[in-house]
Order: C-alpha cells, then structure tokens, then sequence
C-alpha cells in the first residue's frame, strides 16, 4: 500500500492542537478516545491532520454515504492520498469534488488511507476481513451513534488490531444509552476541546438570535424507543398548526435576502414549504436522502452561488454537514434530541464574510424545550438513567411578546428588543 503523503496543507488552530494533543495523550491509557468539539469548531480538520501523522493503514467512517465525499475533500485538502471503498458512483463525486475544489484528485485505489461508509464496511466486510487486520487507526466521524451492538459498532470490530477515535459535537444520545465501554458503547476516553461559547466569543464562530415567534403548534407525545418522535407524528402535528406558513412569513420578516435551510419532517411538508417558499419569490428547493447525489450536489452549488436562497430539507444537514454559507436556519422540524437540535442549530455557526448574526427562526419549540445551545453541559459516557430528567442542567429561556427573541429567563427583560427593532426597521 502506498503510504506517501505531501506535507500538511495548513496549521491547526490552537485550540484543535491542543485538542489532538488530549487525544494522543489519552490513546496512551487506552485503545479508543471520544472528542468533543462542537459544530463548526474544526472536528474534521483535526482527525485529518492526526490521520495525516499516522504512519499505517487507516479507514475513515462516515456515518452516511453523503457525507464520504466531505470527509475525503478534508483529507486531500491536507494532501493525503486515499481509497474510496463505496459504489461508484461515490467514487466518482469524490473525485470531482477534489477537481473542482483542488484542480487535482488526491483519489488513490492503493492508498493506505480509506474513507467508507459505515453501511458499506459493515455490508462488505467479508470480503474486506484481510484489509481491515491490517488497519492500525480507525476514525468514526458523528460518533454518538456507536454502540457496541449496532452497526457502527460492527463497523469498529472488522478493525481487530486498530485504536479508535471517534469525534462528535454531542456526546449523548436521544435514548439514554451510554457511549463508554462500561455502558452501552466501545469508547474508553472522553477528551473535550472548548465550548462553543468560548469559539464564539473569540471569533472562531458566528454569535446568533433566535427567534420563536407564536405559534399554535402542539409537540407530539409518542417518544419512542429512539427517544425522538416518529416521522408521522412530527408531520401530522406540523400540518395541523400554521407553521409552514409562518416559515415563509417569518423568513420574510427576519431574514429576507439570507441564505436559509429550513428544517422539516418529512418530503409531503418539504415539497409544500417549498412551494411556499417560491411563490413568494424565495427561490427554494427540496433535498432529501432519496435526492440522488448529481442533483444534490447541483442543488449545493446553486446555493452557494445564491441561485437558490432556501433549501428545505429532511434530516439531511443535521448532523456533520459543512455548508458555511447558510446564514438562517428554520426550525420546522420538532426534536426531543438534544443532540440533534445542537447538530442542526450549528449549521449556521460557521464564519461567512459578512455575516454579523446568525439567525435561527424556531416555529416548533425546539429552543424553548432545550434551551441555548451554548449554555455549559457536563458530558459523560454513562447513560443517562431513565429517572434522570433530559432538561435537569438546561437553564430555562423564555420568548420576548414583542420581538419574538429568546432569551434566558434570569434576564429582567429581553435584552435584544432594541436591536430587533431597529435591525428589522432598517432591512
């Protein structure tokens, strides 16, 4: 196997040096470490650079087939040549993608670094046994879904002779279970880079105001074994109320002329908020799973190039999708995840070149049930015990009547009244 690699693209920030540091050090004490680091903050820009230092085999793992090509373009922008182990169709989006963004493919069939799917290593992994004994470092990406049973668990075990790392931004999981090795999950280590208050405060993230305007939208009370709402009744409840009414509205209202993503439950309500959206001439599109990956990838383009201005999308952009242009987020799209409400309100986070305020417009409660995103939480890889409340280190927050902003209850008035006011008079 080809093990040459061109020197390191770029530097790492401080803050994500230290963080590789914490996890060589824990790798030390133990064979597989958990990182933490939040949306926007760099996670896979930093396991490419302690990939890029590994001397051996390696295999990336993305938790979803779409999000391959995101972790291969971070590789070969840090000058590692890799396989692609997917269809190949995959393997073709990642080339082009090296193309179109690095004007050369870094795409390596003999390379000794693979990036895959979690579904096709754990679907191939019969024929991939021999290469996977000869794997000395694994990296799942969106780590919270690993469970020692499960498929990202049986994905981490075709690799018998590998440390692990895994890196997330929420370490937790909608139904209670633990990711630590005494609990439900493999990892041995937990390791924590800053806060997103702290990345927020020194630049290295966008700040926001949210938004929850009124709404008569009632939350579902079917949590299932998931600890989330099934997709019938999140659609049902948000098809009863005005909410995908008010997204178009409130769109208009508070961020006319930004880029949004719209978060929804299902492609009937997609396909209608679009709709919506274009009737009012938002130009809008709808990007789900099923989207096939040529016209998603078009889709993206058109956005980036603000030929599109909204896409309404299904679960997609939730978890560990880089996007930096998107500067409003809706919430359409109701969550008893507390994860999957941080992974989706990070979206909008990243740096973009004039972008003073990220903006998040929540119709579904999402805010008011899990408070701010940036308030401090104590992670663990314990379970949470199912007599343990989801909400016990949330610090309440509240809606202000007049500018819809939200913000923490031991305020004496909505500190962002005055700046609402004067921001929506002026655009």
């Amino acid at each position: 196997m080809n093990t040459i690699k061109e020197p390191a693209k770029f530097a790492l920030r401080p803050y994500q040096a230290q963080l590789k540091a914490d996890i060589y050090s824990a790798w030390t004490r133990c064979r597989f470490v958990l990182a933490v680091l939040p949306t926007g903050g760099g996670k896979t820009i930093t396991f490419a650079d302690i990939i890029h230092d590994h001397e051996g085999a390696v295999c990336a793992i993305a938790h979803r087939q779409e999000l391959v090509s995101q972790i291969s373009l971070a590789l070969a922008r840090d000058g590692i040549r890799h396989k692609i182990i997917g269809p190949k169709d995959v393997v073709k989006l990642c080339v082009n993608v090296h193309m179109m963004e690095l004007g050369r493919s870094y795409y390596d069939p003999n390379a000794a670094v693979a990036v895959a799917g979690v579904n096709t290593i754990v679907s191939r992994k019969k024929k991939l046994a021999n290469w996977g004994k000869t794997v000395t470092l694994w990296v799942q990406d969106e780590c919270h879904h690993v469970l020692k049973e499960n498929l990202w668990g049986k994905a981490s075990a075709l690799f018998p002779n590998a440390k692990g790392l895994g890196v997330t931004a929420t370490p937790l999981r909608a139904d209670g279970k633990g990711l630590g090795s005494e609990s439900d999950g493999i990892f041995n280590e937990l390791v924590e880079g800053p806060e997103m208050r702290w990345l927020i405060n020194e630049g290295f993230l966008t700040d926001y105001r949210i938004f929850a305007p009124p709404s008569n939208f009632e939350r579902p009370d079917d949590v299932g074994a998931s600890g989330d709402f099934s997709r019938t009744s999140m659609a049902s409840a948000v098809q009863k109320s005005r909410v995908m009414g008010d997204v178009v509205e409130h769109y208009l209202r508070l961020a006319s002329g930004k880029l949004g993503v719209t978060f929804v439950p299902d492609v009937a309500t997609a396909e209608l908020v679009a709709s919506q959206f274009n009737d009012r001439g938002v130009p809008a599109a709808v990007v789900h799973a099923k989207t096939p990956t040529a016209e998603r990838f078009r889709i993206l383009r058109s956005f980036k190039n603000r030929e599109l201005m909204q896409l309404v999308n299904v679960d997609l952009f939730g978890e560990g999708f880089d996007l930096p242009a998107i500067e409003v987020v809706s919430f359409a799209r109701p969550t008893e995840s507390y994860g999957l409400f941080v992974q989706q309100f990070g979206r909008v986070l990243r740096l973009l070149a004039g972008k003073e305020w990220a903006i998040i417009i929540d119709h579904v409660g999402n805010v008011l049930r899990h408070g701010l995103p940036d308030s401090p939480r104590a992670w663990s890889l314990l379970g949470r015990n199912k007599k343990q409340s989801k909400q016990e280190d949330m610090i309440p927050v509240k809606a202000c009547p007049e500018c819809t902003s939200v913000y923490e209850r031991f305020h004496k008035a909505c500190p962002f009244f005055l700046w609402v006011s004067v921001a929506t008079h002026e655009s």
